[in-house]
C-alpha cells in the first residue's frame, strides 16, 4: 500500500530528476551503403519494406542513414565514416566489394551486413568462413559468377547462331568476366570484350566498336553502373537491333530481349532479417552467410517480336515472368 509519505518522497524525487532521466531511448540507427539511390535501386526498398515488417520502420524507433554512391567506387570511404561517425546499430552494404572494403578499412565497429552482389565473400577474403564468419560481418552473396555462366548458355539457346557476342565490363564485373571466358571457350564462341575504366561510360563507342566486330548478341554482366544505366544500354541494343540478356529484373522490362537474376526480393528481405536478428541480440559469428539460390528468367515478348526471334517453348517454360 502506498502511503501519503511514500508518495510525497517519490515526487519530489521525480521533481529533482534531470529531464532526460524519463527519456526514450534513442531510435535504432540502421545504416545502408548502396552503389544507387535507395527509390532506384532494385534492393533496397525492399530491406526497407522487410525491417518496418519486423518492427523497425523509419519514424517509429527507427532512423535510417542511407548513403549512395552514385556508382562511384571512390566515394564509399567517405561514406563510410561517415556511417561510422554516426555510430549506427548496424550497416547494410549493399553491391560491390569496395563498399564493404571501405568499411572494413576503416574499422568499423558496428555490426555489417552485407548483399554481395558482385562478389563471392569468401573467395574476395571478405570472411573467412561461410558456416561462422570470424569478423563482425554476415550476410548474402549472388553467384554471379555462375550466372554470367549461365546467361551465355541462356542466350545461345534463344539465338543458336550467334557466334560473337559483345560484354561491357569495368572493375566491379572482372570476376564475372572470367567466368564467363571459360564459358565461351567451352561454347568455342567469341567474346567482344569493351572495358570501362571511370564514369561516364561511353556506351554508344563501346556499341560502335561491337558493330565493327560483327557481334550478333549481348551478355550483361552484372555492377552498379550497369544497373543505374539500364535505360541507356537497352537503346543501343534496340538502335543496333542486338539480342541481350540482362542482369536485374528491370533490364528485361527496359528493353533487353532476356534477363536472367537471382530473386532479389528474397535476397534482399534475408539480408534484412539478418539485420533485425542482431539488432535484437544475436552475434554475428553465429549467422552463416547464405547463398541466394532462388532464381528469375524474363523474357520480353516485346522485343522478342520487333528483333524478330522467336523464343524456344523450353526457355518459355522456365520463364518466371514474360513482359508483353
Amino acid at each position: 500500500m502506498i502511503t501519503r509519505r511514500r508518495f510525497l518522497l517519490a515526487s519530489a524525487v521525480g521533481a529533482l530528476a534531470p529531464p532526460f532521466a524519463f527519456a526514450q531511448t534513442r531510435p535504432v540507427k540502421v545504416g545502408m551503403l548502396a552503389p544507387r539511390p535507395l527509390e532506384e535501386s532494385n534492393y533496397a526498398p525492399m530491406m526497407v519494406q522487410r525491417l518496418g515488417e519486423l518492427g523497425y520502420r523509419e519514424g517509429s524507433g527507427m532512423a535510417l542513414e542511407y548513403r549512395s554512391s552514385d556508382g562511384y567506387t571512390d566515394r564509399y570511404p567517405k561514406l563510410a565514416r561517415e556511417l561510422i561517425d554516426l555510430r549506427c546499430d548496424v550497416v547494410f552494404v549493399i553491391g560491390p566489394e569496395a563498399a564493404v572494403r571501405a568499411l572494413r578499412e576503416a574499422r568499423a565497429p558496428m555490426p555489417v551486413v552485407f548483399l554481395a552482389i558482385e562478389y563471392d565473400p569468401l573467395e574476395s577474403g571478405v570472411v573467412k568462413s561461410l558456416g561462422r564468419p570470424e569478423s563482425n560481418m554476415t550476410g548474402v552473396y549472388l553467384p554471379q559468377t555462375a550466372m554470367a555462366a549461365k546467361r551465355l548458355e541462356i542466350m545461345r539457346e534463344v539465338v543458336p547462331s550467334a557466334q560473337r557476342f559483345l560484354v561491357l565490363v569495368d572493375a566491379t564485373s572482372k570476376g564475372q568476366l572470367s567466368a564467363l571466358r571459360k564459358a565461351a571457350a567451352v561454347a568455342r564462341v567469341q567474346l567482344t570484350v569493351i572495358e570501362f575504366t571511370n564514369p561516364p561510360y561511353d556506351y554508344a563507342a563501346a556499341f560502335e566498336a561491337g558493330r565493327k566486330a560483327n557481334v550478333q548478341a549481348f551478355i550483361g554482366l552484372s555492377t552498379g553502373v550497369f544497373a543505374a544505366t539500364e535505360g541507356q544500354i537497352a537503346a543501343l541494343l534496340a538502335q543496333h537491333r542486338l539480342a541481350g540478356i540482362g542482369s536485374t529484373l528491370r533490364m528485361g522490362q527496359v528493353g533487353y530481349l532476356l534477363a536472367y537474376t537471382v530473386d532479389t526480393s528474397k535476397a534482399g528481405r534475408r539480408a534484412a532479417e539478418m539485420g533485425v536478428r542482431i539488432l535484437k541480440g544475436a552475434k554475428v559469428a553465429d549467422i552463416p552467410v547464405e547463398q541466394a539460390d532462388e532464381f528469375v528468367l524474363v523474357v520480353n515478348a516485346k522485343t522478342a517480336k520487333a528483333f524478330g526471334i522467336k523464343i524456344p517453348e523450353s526457355v518459355l517454360a522456365r520463364a518466371t515472368r514474360i513482359v508483353s
